[in-house]
C-alpha cells in the first residue's frame, strides 16, 4: 500500500498550529505601533482628549500607569503587534489605580489583516467583571500574579495581523466621566514562519520513510 507524504506534510504543518493556537502567550509588546480609539460622550462635562501622561500608549506599555479616555462609551485603542501575525484567544484586563465607576463593563474585539485602515473582523464580544481592587499606577512592571486583573478566553482560530479592542459600556457611567484601563495584554500565539512549517513537514517524511521502508519490505515477503 502507497502512503502519500502531502496528508502527513499538511498533518503535521496543522498539528503545529493546533499546539501553538493553545498557548496563551502576551503577544504584544511596548513600543508595538498603537492607535488611538474614541467613543462618544456619555452626556458629561468632559470629552476632551486623553491627560498628557495617561495617553493610549499606556494601554500596552508594560507598566500600571493608566489609558484614559473621556470620550468613554466605546473607546480603546487599536494596535499592530510586531511580531507578526497572531491568533489571539484571550484578553487579559489589569485595573487602573482609583475611580471603580470607569472600568470597562463590556468588551468587543476586532481584528484586521491590512492595518489600521482596513475592513475589521468581529473574533469576540462580551461583558467584563474586573475586580474593585486598584493598581497602583506609575511604572511599576505589570505581573498578573501580583496586580487585580481579569483574564478572559474565546475561541478563535484565525489569524490578524491588527488589533481594535473597545469598551462599549462602563461599571457606572452615570458617575464615570471617562474611561480607564492600565493594561491590556492580547494573549495568543504567533503563526510559524513558512520556513517553520516546511521543516516540520521534513520532520514528518522523516517519520514516514521508515514506515514506507517496513510496508515495502513486507509487500515482497511471501510465507
Amino acid at each position: 500500500m502507497r502512503t502519500s507524504a502531502l496528508p502527513l506534510l499538511t498533518a503535521a504543518s496543522l498539528l503545529c498550529m493546533g499546539v501553538f493556537a493553545q498557548a496563551q502567550n502576551v503577544i504584544t509588546v511596548p513600543g508595538d505601533p498603537v492607535e488611538l480609539v474614541n467613543g462618544v460622550n456619555d452626556g458629561d462635562a468632559n470629552s476632551g482628549p486623553p491627560p498628557a501622561a495617561e495617553g493610549v500608549e499606556h494601554a500596552i506599555d508594560g507598566v500600571t500607569q493608566k489609558y484614559l479616555n473621556f470620550l468613554d462609551l466605546g473607546s480603546g485603542f487599536a494596535v499592530t503587534p510586531s511580531l507578526g501575525p497572531t491568533v489571539v484567544t484571550g484578553l487579559r484586563l489589569f485595573t487602573a489605580n482609583d475611580a471603580v465607576e470607569r472600568d470597562p463593563a463590556s468588551y468587543l474585539l476586532e481584528g484586521s489583516t491590512s492595518g489600521f485602515g482596513g475592513a475589521w473582523t468581529l473574533i469576540s464580544t462580551g461583558a467584563l467583571a474586573l475586580p474593585d481592587g486598584r493598581n497602583a499606577g506609575g511604572s511599576i512592571a505589570i505581573d498578573p500574579a501580583v496586580h487585580f486583573n481579569q483574564t478572559v478566553l474565546f475561541a478563535n482560530s484565525a489569524w490578524y495581523t491588527s488589533y481594535r479592542i473597545t469598551f462599549p459600556t462602563l461599571k457606572d457611567a452615570a458617575a464615570a466621566n471617562s474611561m480607564q484601563i492600565a493594561e491590556v495584554q492580547l494573549l495568543g500565539t504567533v503563526i510559524p514562519e513558512p520556513s517553520t512549517l516546511a521543516l516540520l513537514g521534513l520532520a514528518g517524511l522523516a517519520w514516514l520513510a521508515p514506515r514506507r521502508r517496513a510496508e515495502h519490505l513486507g509487500s515482497h515477503l511471501h510465507f
